[in-house]
């Protein structure tokens, strides 16, 4: 009786699983009709979110992705036309960065304290272009760049202390190999990933910083640990790497793929979502062992766009978005 009980709940297990695979589906939540390229977005909850883009693109949703905003930055709007906005990061609805680039120069912060009503720069110091930034409270930031550019602040952005920089230069391969994302678990502990297969680790809140063996010179375009331990980065010609040792070693994930990843976010250690070139998106429900192919631009149907940025904050939603400010909403 008790074998009987046992296997036939392992019936149901299966079959709900199964079914949350076929029910599983992506929606337009935005047409693209922007110019330019929409490259961050972060979601604080399944209903909160930001989007950032080229030439100062900032879209906003508060009721998950069924209307998007495009807001104004008085920053941008009257100083610097060619500014493209690369990241975007809120600790809560109020707090939030921005950072990017003006035309081929200086980096550029921007921080709101109400919730993206007014924005104020911040100033970076360094000429590099910004490509990631993350919080891990109101007080505590990092910020990443070109040619091994990493800054921290202490104090919300109100001065940002240089921990590494590098010259102008934004040329993939020239220089000291550009930063693209960075991400910490707690004060003292986080990484970088970058060009030529960086992988950086730091246990003094960046002071210094380890290259961890990749195993490989693509380019790394995203880092994403659900814990000390256990983390996934992505990049250059399909590229997963997956670690369960907190980078000591990293393992090759099959992604089934050549083509480029751009971001990468787990919800938990079971559960991401990866995003690319062609309209790219890879889901797994068992921690990268297998991904499943499910939005491409090269089937029938399927958005030819790449989608650069995907923000997974619930089991039950997730956004990715892309080029010409598409955006497509994941609900199981």
């Amino acid at each position: 009786m008790r074998r009987k009980l046992i296997l036939s709940i392992l019936v149901i297990t299966l079959m709900l699983s199964l079914s949350y695979l076929a029910f599983a589906k992506w929606e337009r939540s935005r047409e693209g009709d922007l110019e330019g390229y929409i490259r961050g977005v972060h979601f604080i909850n399944e209903n909160v979110g930001w989007a950032v883009g080229d030439g100062g693109t900032l879209l906003f949703t508060n009721n998950g992705g069924a209307k998007w905003e495009q807001k104004v930055i008085e920053e941008v709007k009257s100083g610097d036309l060619y500014t493209d906005l690369w990241d975007v990061y809120f600790v809560d609805e109020k707090n939030g960065w921005i950072c990017g680039d003006l035309y081929r120069g200086t980096g550029v912060i921007l921080y709101t304290r109400d919730g993206g009503k007014r924005w104020d720069r911040q100033n970076s110091g360094v000429p590099s272009q910004l490509y990631g930034i993350f919080f891990l409270d109101k007080n505590n930031g990092w910020a990443v760049g070109s040619n091994g550019t990493i800054l921290f602040t202490q104090t919300s952005g109100t001065k940002w202390t240089t921990l590494t920089a590098g010259s102008a230069s934004a040329e993939i391969g020239a220089g000291e190999p550009g930063i693209w994302d960075i991400q910490f678990l707690t004060l003292q502990k986080g990484w970088a990933v970058g060009e030529n297969g960086t992988i950086r680790m730091t246990t003094d809140g960046g002071k210094t910083w380890v290259n961890q063996n990749s195993g490989t010179d693509s380019n790394i375009s995203s880092v994403c640990f659900v814990n000390e331990n256990v983390g996934w980065v992505v990049g250059e010609a399909g590229l997963i790497l997956n670690t369960t040792d907190g980078g000591k070693t990293w393992t090759a994930q099959n992604s089934g793929l050549e083509d480029w990843l751009y971001s990468v976010s787990f919800v938990s250690e079971k559960e991401g979502i990866v995003v690319g070139e062609y309209g790219t998106v890879l889901r797994t429900s068992d921690g990268g062992k297998t991904w499943n192919l499910e939005l491409s631009g090269k089937q029938k149907g399927g958005s030819k766009s790449a989608f650069r940025g995907v923000s997974f904050p619930k089991p039950q939603a997730a956004y990715v978005v892309g080029d010409w400010g598409i955006i497509m909403k994941y609900t199981p």
